[in-house]
C-alpha cells in the first residue's frame, strides 16, 4: 500500500490529475477516515463532518477520471482533510 502523505502530495499537485490508481484513491480516503460504499461502479465517499460526497469511478484503465481527483483535491483543500 502506498504510503498515505505520499499520496495526499500526489493528489494536492495539478499536474498529476490524471495518473492515480482508483485503488490507491480508495484506500487512501478510507486510511483517512472517509466512509465508502459502491452502487454499482461508483464509489461514494462520505466523512463526517464533511457536507461533500465523492463519487468515484474509473475509467477503463483502472485510473481514476481526472476531473474527480480534480475534486477530491479541491475538497480536501476546502476542509482540511
Amino acid at each position: 500500500m502506498p504510503d498515505p502523505e505520499k499520496t495526499r502530495a500526489a493528489l494536492l499537485d495539478p499536474a498529476k490529475d490524471y495518473g492515480h490508481r482508483l485503488a490507491d484513491v480508495v484506500r487512501f480516503l478510507e486510511a483517512t477516515g472517509w466512509r465508502q460504499r459502491i452502487k454499482g461502479s461508483h464509489h461514494i465517499f462520505t466523512r463526517p463532518g464533511v457536507p461533500v460526497l465523492l463519487n468515484l469511478q474509473s475509467e477503463r484503465n483502472g485510473k481514476a477520471k481526472a476531473y474527480q481527483i480534480r475534486q477530491v483535491r479541491q475538497t480536501l483543500e476546502r476542509f482540511k482533510c
